[in-house]
């Protein structure tokens, strides 16, 4: 995964090749991002308005995750790229889910969590990674459907018992779901959409 931030107004032009697809997050000149969309072979690309907005956050009590965000001067909404440590509930995963509609990149791999709530990355556009919780368990019903820019192989922790119904539909660029243990009990239907072969794969 790369980011591309690009300080022009006006989309220059772009050869064939120039950006292949490995770049997918470009962050543009705030109310540029439709004159670079109208502009050939720019389309496919993931235009971001501003500067990338990165928070790095220890968050001590469960439920507290905006209220740290908040303190650090930011804004749920303009986070790209959030690393959290610590704790994390439902209530933080609701934060997650309504108001950070411009995550890029997510690492909760060191909070407590060991389920992540139906829809919680659901249609989040710009989601090029995820590092999941050490701890996790379960992945709730369409935890990541339609995050179509969502790429690479996605590592799955040893103790996942259970992964709901459609958690990936929608996923076309993920090439694989890795899952490193032999505790997945539960997997639900139409995982990565209706009628599309699973890209689940068991690595002991």
């Amino acid at each position: 995964m790369r980011i591309c931030q690009i300080r022009k107004k006006t989309a220059p032009n772009l050869l064939p090749e120039a950006l292949a697809d490995s770049v997918t997050a470009i962050f543009v000149p705030l109310g540029s991002s439709d004159s670079y969309r109208n502009k050939d072979r720019w389309q496919n690309f993931a235009f971001i308005e501003g500067e990338p907005v990165e928070a790095t956050l220890q968050v001590g009590l469960m439920g507290k995750l905006e209220e740290e965000i908040l303190k650090a001067g930011l804004q749920p909404r303009d986070i790209n790229f959030l690393t959290v440590e610590g704790k994390l509930d439902n209530a933080d995963f609701k934060l997650i889910r309504d108001y950070m509609p411009n995550l890029v990149a997510v690492d909760i791999s060191k909070t407590n969590a060991t389920a992540i709530p139906d829809f919680t990355f659901s249609q989040k556009k710009y989601l090029l990674k995820i590092k999941l919780p050490r701890n996790l368990k379960s992945i709730g019903q369409r935890v990541f459907s339609n995050c179509g820019r969502l790429c690479g192989t996605l590592e799955l922790p040893a103790g996942v018992t259970a992964i709901e119904f459609g958690a990936f539909m929608g996923c076309d660029n993920l090439r694989y779901v890795v899952a490193t243990g032999d505790k997945i009990t539960t997997v639900g239907d139409s995982l990565f959409g209706e009628g599309v072969p699973s890209k689940l794969i068991y690595k002991n």
